[in-house]
């Protein structure tokens, strides 16, 4: 098999790429519409994309908050390429970078089922259960 890369997105190829695993995911996978899974925050984003080879894998996007803070959303693996520790490298990668930008603080809205893999990566749980987009999900942050 080829190696992964992780690499922020820096051509139209690239985020091509990324949206297209966000659209696998989010909305042929889990039905959501396109107006959900992409919005008018895109261009102030900064995009991840992960990569087999040539092949799009995974891909999650973060937004700078504020000075010391930065929101991780929309992170998506294709399901072949899941429990193949992909996610577990899109965080580490984030932080590692957010970290250079001087962010002390790293905050997301976790799907239910996937709870359990941000915990793993240091992210803890910072208020109930609330619904979004039709799916359970709860509030989580990590200091860096």
């Amino acid at each position: 098999m080829n190696e992964l890369s992780y690499a922020f997105v820096e051509n139209d190829s690239d985020l091509e790429g990324a949206f297209q695993v966000r659209k696998e995911v989010f909305v042929e996978q889990q039905g959501l519409p396109e107006s959900i899974v992409f919005d008018n925050l895109e261009e102030e984003a900064m995009h991840i994309l992960v990569k087999i080879g040539d092949q799009a894998t995974g891909t999650a996007r973060i937004r700078l908050l504020g000075a010391r803070q930065a929101k991780l959303e929309r992170m998506a693996v294709l399901k072949p390429f899941r429990n193949m520790g992909i996610g577990k490298g899109i965080i580490s990668f984030m932080i590692e970078n957010l970290r250079s930008k001087q962010v002390e603080e790293v905050v997301l809205h976790a799907q239910q089922e996937v709870v359990e893999l941000y915990r793993k990566c240091g992210f803890e749980q910072t208020g109930s259960a609330f619904w979004e987009a039709g799916i359970e999900h709860v509030k989580m942050e990590r200091r860096l």
